[in-house]
């Protein structure tokens, strides 16, 4: 009897196994379509859908593209429908030689806005390539790190020789024996002062340190977009006096575009986390399934909140008393702006051939109100002939961002008026007429 029990028991538990196995398949059909063709595309597949339509693709609402293996693909993306237009715009009237564009949603990495314009016509391809030298920009860098791993504060007082905006030999002496000046690191963010940067980098962080902060915050790396995006570069280090032009900004082969300036600016402003910024918020296919699902990245957390607070401090001061205080001087009489804080840091350096000037901006504006936190970058590129300012260029796409904020508000807050009679009037208490 034992002989005969036991095959029909593992006959049991087989049929019994079957069925489970039956049950699970059927739950997996079961489930909605949007959550298992959620992983279906990823950002390499975005950016070969989109490489070939980028300006389509800029130029706000839906795009739809055909691809010969996905056949329709619907894109809808992140851009801000308001502002996009107002940017496209303003590049594209201008003469400006070359500039690029870029506000992103600081906290989400949503790009709200992305433009570029060439010779009076729209090339997206001018905010994602890094066609020019960083300049001062780097300076962010060398202050966090600074920050960061050697204590310093905004008050902190550095002694340099010689002029802010040069770099010679010997201003970079470690013992400074004429034209000793005393600066803070405050004062010397915002007038974007040459020999303290480069003495920083030199003596107190360290090129080692340098090369950390740099590498962290998105240099020697492709930034993971929907979008092809180029590399933003390190120039190479032989001597210290090398390592004084790479802290300083005053390096021509230090290379970044205008996404990644906004990319670098954003976790001072969020926390301390860099963001990965996406442009697409859904792709669907022709039979309206989900392809691809944009959503907030976060890497960890680089940078603690006290360094935050205190690189949005050296931010501020550009601003206020530094190299765009001239631009932003009337920003509280704005009645946009008036209640937006703003910070940022400028940038002016030739390319490598001199054929160029790249003037930057590179900044946040902050909602007092509701919170909202955006990162701008603005570039423009100079020939023979300066045409445009990106002071004033991220002035007005600031303003522009808190004004579409306002519109859509207003818009939430009207409501639908019914009329009943064309001759209603307004019912007025008896108490409070007079006869």
């Amino acid at each position: 009897m034992k002989l005969l029990r036991r095959p029909i028991f593992q006959r049991v538990l087989q049929a019994r196994s079957a069925c489970v196995l039956c049950l699970l398949l059927l739950l997996a059909l079961a489930l909605p379509t949007p959550l298992m063709a959620q992983t279906t595309l990823g950002k390499e597949h975005m950016r070969q859908l989109l490489a070939g339509h980028l300006t389509q693709a800029t130029k706000g609402g839906t795009l739809v593209i055909k691809d010969s293996r996905l056949g329709k693909v619907v894109i809808e993306n992140t851009l801000d429908p308001y502002l996009q237009k107002k940017v496209n715009r303003l590049l594209k009237h201008s003469r400006m030689r070359k500039a690029g564009v870029v506000v992103m949603d600081a906290k989400t990495g949503e790009i709200l806005a992305l433009s570029g314009v060439k010779r009076r016509r729209l090339k997206p391809e001018v905010a994602l390539t890094p066609g020019g030298p960083a300049a001062s920009l780097f300076k962010i860098v060398t202050a966090a790190a600074a920050i960061e791993d050697t204590g310093a504060k905004p008050g902190s007082r550095f002694k340099y020789a010689g002029r802010s905006h040069t770099l010679y030999r010997y201003q970079i002496r470690k013992t400074v024996r004429r034209k000793k000046r005393v600066i803070s690191l405050k004062s010397g963010f915002a007038k974007s002062n040459n020999p303290l940067f480069a003495r920083l980098g030199i003596y107190r962080v360290g090129l080692s340190k340098l090369k950390e902060h740099a590498l962290a915050l998105g240099f020697e790396r492709r930034i993971n977009f929907e979008m092809p995006t180029g590399i933003s570069r390190l120039g190479k280090v032989n001597n210290s006096f090398n390592i004084g032009e790479l802290a300083s900004g005053y390096h021509r082969y230090t290379t970044t575009s205008p996404l990644h300036a906004a990319v670098m600016v954003a976790p001072f402003v969020n926390g301390g986390h860099l963001v990965e910024p996406y442009v697409v918020r859904k792709a669907l296919g022709a039979a309206g399934e989900v392809l691809y699902l944009g959503h907030p990245k976060f890497s960890g957390r680089l940078y603690s909140q006290g360094t935050c607070t205190k690189m949005c401090q050296l931010m501020r001061a550009t601003v206020t008393e530094g190299t765009a205080r001239g631009v932003f001087r009337r920003i509280r009489r704005d009645r946009v702006l008036k209640h937006v804080e703003v910070g940022g840091k400028t940038g002016t350096l030739r390319s490598a051939d001199r054929s160029e000037l790249f003037v930057w901006f590179a900044g946040y504006g902050k909602d007092t109100h509701t919170g909202k936190t955006v990162a701008v970058a603005t570039m423009v590129a100079h020939g023979k002939v300066r045409r445009g300012n990106p002071r004033k260029l991220a002035r007005q796409i600031l303003r522009y961002t808190f004004e579409s904020d306002n519109l859509r508000r207003q818009a939430a807050l009207q409501k639908p008026v019914k009329v009943t009679s064309q001759k209603a009037e307004l019912a007025v208490p008896s108490k409070n007429r007079k006869n």
